[in-house]
């Protein structure tokens, strides 16, 4: 599962972990399984979430 890290601050400007673009500001999104932390754009996050909302896909 995936959480956005409340506890880390924002970065302003840098590449997107996901997408490789380079962003503004990235939000620190936690990989609770993989133990890990990737900074991603809006972009990717909303995406993550779409993703994980439609796990089975949009027939359901």
């Amino acid at each position: 599962m995936m959480s956005v890290s409340s506890d880390i601050d924002a970065r302003t400007a840098g590449c997107c972990a996901d997408c490789g673009q380079v962003v503004m500001r990235r939000t620190p999104l936690s990989d609770e399984q993989a133990k890990t932390v990737r900074e991603v754009c809006i972009r990717c996050l909303v995406l993550d979430y779409q993703r994980r909302q439609f796990e089975a896909g949009c027939c359901g």
